[in-house]
């Protein structure tokens, strides 16, 4: 089942992972309909429910011009997909390095219900500024 789990999460940060896509349908097909997502952790809350992932994915969309994600490490067991990430956002300024680590859990359907995502801050920060930052999903 890993390896199957495994995939998914490589399919789905393929959607991003040149470009934002024209829609995000087949990014949220992997997303189970009661997931939740925590971009930040601890800072932001979780939002649960696929509609909501959807419109803060779409919320960056709107916010960032593109965006790049590649896949360093991934690794899995008991449900669970580990990855270690590089994402960037393009924003007016140039292009915004986001390194993070993200974990993903799975549902029998091998579908995504929880997504969390754990970067830091400053790094971010001190790429764009904080003003920006919390302005996505808002």
């Amino acid at each position: 089942m890993s390896a199957a789990q495994e995939q998914v999460v490589k399919d789905l940060i393929a959607t991003v992972a040149e470009g934002w896509p024209e829609d995000l349908d087949q990014t949220m097909s992997y997303i189970a309909e009661d997931a939740y997502y925590q971009m930040a952790v601890p800072v932001t809350e979780p939002i649960r429910g696929r509609d909501k992932i959807r419109a803060e994915i779409q919320a960056m969309v709107n916010l960032y011009k593109s965006n790049r994600s590649e896949i360093y490490f991934i690794g899995s067991g008991h449900n669970v997909v580990f990855t270690e990430r590089l994402d960037q956002a393009l924003t007016d300024e140039g292009w915004i390095k986001i390194p993070l680590v993200a974990v993903f859990e799975f549902n029998d359907d091998n579908k995504i219900t929880a997504w969390r995502e754990y970067m830091d801050m400053n790094c971010i920060i001190q790429q764009q500024g904080a003003e920006k930052i919390i302005g996505i999903g808002a």
